[in-house]
């Protein structure tokens, strides 16, 4: 995908970068959190009473974050309009971060496009992807990771995840374009895409909605992010699917 080709560019051109001051890591601020508002709660799917299954997904380069969409609207979260779930016996959306230009044009970045999108702060999209059912089905060639949070959690996401998008006059997000797979959306975000601020450091502050301790620094790849994940309890429950010289191979999850 266009996101992951420039991200391969990154030893090359963002080693020196890494540590330069100029460059922020983390993202802003978000404006502090409102007094919680009491919802109707419903039983997170197959999760222990009073928690909710969220999982990590990456390939190689770059990470997303999947989570129960009943449960951000529960606790507040501002949906896109229009969003539309196919036929299945859950709700989640998959959620991830990058470069706008990447996301938007379906052909090769040019050069110039790789340096605006790695060294000059760039305009940045979420992407949300609605799917009805496992998300190691759904998303069977990478690899996944699943941790229970406490459903209060879902609070502390919804704000960041709120804060992050710009919203039209009706309050919802301003969508921008279609996703990249699925029937999903690229909302407009606040925030700058640039080297190191890449994919995996919104994930991570993601995470860290979550309740998770994230290094930002150590955050920039996606092997990093998955390191911390693991040593706070998300385990491996999908290895992705390996490609053959016969079409791909049907990995079967790890746990059910």
């Amino acid at each position: 995908m266009n996101r992951c080709f420039f991200i391969r560019l990154l030893p090359i051109i963002g080693g020196a970068m890494l540590f330069s001051p100029s460059c922020a890591v983390r993202m802003p601020s978000p404006p502090p959190l409102p007094p919680p508002v009491a919802h109707h709660s419903e039983k997170a799917h197959v999760s222990p009473p009073g928690q909710v299954a969220i999982y990590l997904i990456a390939d190689t380069l770059h990470t997303s974050l999947a989570v129960p969409y009943d449960w951000l609207l529960e606790h507040g979260y501002h949906a896109p309009q229009g969003l539309k779930f196919p036929q299945g016996p859950m709700k989640y959306v998959v959620m991830s971060w990058g470069d706008r230009v990447a996301y938007l044009q379906k052909r090769w970045l040019r050069p110039h496009e790789v340096f605006n999108a790695l060294v000059l702060p760039s305009p940045a999209v979420t992407e949300i992807i609605p799917v009805s059912w496992k998300i190691e089905e759904v998303c069977f060639q990478q690899r996944i990771y699943r941790k229970e949070i406490p459903r209060n959690q879902g609070r502390y996401l919804a704000h960041f995840l709120n804060a992050s998008n710009r919203l039209n006059e009706q309050g919802s997000p301003r969508v921008i374009g279609a996703s990249s797979w699925g029937d999903g959306y690229l909302l407009d975000c606040h925030y700058s895409y640039y080297f190191p601020r890449i994919c995996n450091v919104w994930t991570g502050h993601s995470l860290e909605a979550c309740g998770l301790h994230i290094s930002m620094n150590s955050a920039v790849s996606a092997d990093g992010l998955i390191r911390q994940a693991q040593e706070q309890g998300f385990e491996l429950i999908h290895q992705g699917v390996k490609a053959s010289r016969f079409g791909r191979d049907s990995t079967k999850p790890i746990k059910q």
